[in-house]
Parts: C-alpha cells; sequence; structure tokens
C-alpha cells in the first residue's frame, strides 16, 4: 500500500520546491571590469517556418487564434530574422571563476493560446536555466467555448535534457487547469548539453534554454545586439547559442575598464 501510495504522489505532483542552486562560482567586486559588446546575425535564406495542422492535435478551435496561417495550420518560426539580425541567441561566458553578483530567481515559462512562451527577456523561443534552480511554467489557457476546456486547455510540459542526437526527461507532469503552475529543479547530468521544453498535447509548442552558472550572459533580441558588461580583465571563451542552428564560439580579450567586440554570423545548416 506504501509503494503505491508513493507512487500516486508523484504521478498527480505539479509543484516541486528546486533545491538550492550551487555553483562554483564566487561573487567578488570588479572595480575595472569591462563590456563586451556585439552582434549576431544571419547569412543567407532564411529557413521557411514549419506548419502543424491544428486538426491534428487537441483544442483546434482555442488554438488556432494565435500564429495561424488562416488555412488551418499553426505557423512556427524558429529562425527569426529582421534586417539581417538574428534573435533568440544566448551569448554567455561559460567559464569564469568569480566576478559580479549573481542572483539567479528561477525560470519562468507560461502558456499563452497554446503556445509557451519564455518571461522576463527579450525572446519568447530562449531562455536561461541554472542547474538545480526552479523552473516554473504556469498554464494561463482556458476555452470557455469548450466544457471540456472551460477551466483549463490540458497542456503537458515535457522536458527534456538534449545533448547532440539524444534527449533524457527531465520532468513530464500534466497542466490540466488554469492558473496551475509546475515548479521543478533544473536536473541536468550532460556535460555541454542544453534544455527543451514541448507539450505533449500539442507538439508545436516548444522553448529552449541554455545552463549558465554566471551573470555573464545577455539574451538576444530583434536588433541582434548585445552587452555584457562587469567583466574582468582578462581573456575568453565567447559562446553563442542558438536552439536551431547550434553554437558558436569566439575569443575575446577584455582589457582593465575597455570594451571587447565579438560578432556572430549564423547560416542554415
Amino acid at each position: 500500500m506504501r509503494g503505491f501510495i508513493a507512487a500516486f504522489v508523484l504521478a498527480v505532483a505539479v509543484s516541486v520546491i528546486g533545491a538550492p542552486v550551487v555553483s562554483a562560482y564566487e561573487e567578488a567586486p570588479v572595480a575595472d571590469g569591462g563590456t563586451i559588446t556585439g552582434k549576431v546575425t544571419f547569412k543567407g535564406a532564411v529557413p521557411a517556418p514549419k506548419l502543424h495542422a491544428f486538426a491534428k492535435f487537441p483544442n483546434a478551435g482555442f488554438c488556432e487564434k494565435a500564429d495561424s496561417d488562416g488555412k488551418g495550420n499553426r505557423v512556427v518560426q524558429q529562425v527569426n530574422v529582421k534586417g539581417g539580425a538574428l534573435s533568440d541567441v544566448v551569448v554567455y561566458i561559460e567559464e569564469i571563476a568569480k566576478g559580479k553578483p549573481f542572483k539567479f530567481e528561477g525560470t519562468d515559462v507560461d502558456t499563452d493560446i497554446c503556445r509557451f512562451v519564455v518571461k522576463g527577456g527579450p525572446s519568447k523561443l530562449t531562455g536561461v536555466v541554472v542547474k538545480k534552480a526552479e523552473m516554473r511554467v504556469l498554464n494561463n489557457d482556458a476555452d470557455p467555448s469548450d466544457p471540456k476546456a472551460a477551466t483549463g486547455v490540458l497542456h503537458n510540459p515535457h522536458a527534456y535534457e538534449i545533448a547532440g542526437a539524444s534527449s533524457n526527461t527531465i520532468f513530464n507532469l500534466p497542466l490540466p487547469e488554469k492558473g496551475q503552475t509546475i515548479k521543478k529543479p533544473v536536473v541536468l547530468r550532460k556535460k555541454d548539453s542544453s534544455m527543451k521544453i514541448e507539450c505533449d498535447q500539442h507538439n508545436y509548442m516548444q522553448v529552449f534554454f541554455q545552463p549558465i552558472d554566471n551573470p555573464y550572459y545577455a539574451i538576444v533580441g530583434e536588433d541582434g545586439a548585445f552587452t555584457i558588461d562587469g567583466v574582468p580583465a582578462g581573456t575568453y571563451e565567447l559562446h553563442a547559442f542558438h536552439p536551431i542552428l547550434g553554437v558558436q564560439e569566439a575569443t575575446v580579450t577584455v582589457a582593465a575598464k575597455g570594451k571587447a567586440t565579438a560578432d556572430f554570423a549564423f547560416a542554415a545548416k
């Protein structure tokens, strides 16, 4: 009986508080910090958006209220380019021992008419996570015209750790009610992995995350520009992560109170 109860509790739980964030990064005064600026661009033909027939998924009448082509398809554009600038990129310094304060309060994702939206940044598609910090997913969707979804459109956020061609489940829990939130710690076990959340009910709902362990990062918006400030003097490997186009690297040297520049140019795979 105890085993049955434990399994039942595990199956229905949708709220688990994450463990304290543990990081080797050390906060220290940076009196002579420098700044890294740059721009992320895209060269070549922009990949066409993917089309997903609403009729193949639940809640078609509700979900087609957003990002529809008017022909019964959800339009999903995962490579967003404006005036040659590429958005939805995380630029970050991967290894830095100490520097400016790092206060990370977790990662928030909301549903919005059958879309996952990363909150608190310039990109709705791409965000950042910290290992063992909390991931929160809030269901904002309900369809008053459908008795079965009047109190909530059922979403099923399925979080994956992505490492190359392999993927492993981090959590997989239902969100049946509007206003309900999943709270889970981010558990990543592989080096150089990233994270994705996809809805098992509506597979076209996806968002992506780059793990970080220090405050030296920027999420690129529509203009493709980024700034990382308060960087201690030194030479660093700067990374640019796009969930579809991959990762690029650049070596940058930052002088005390100086300014350094690093640009990235992506192309379709």
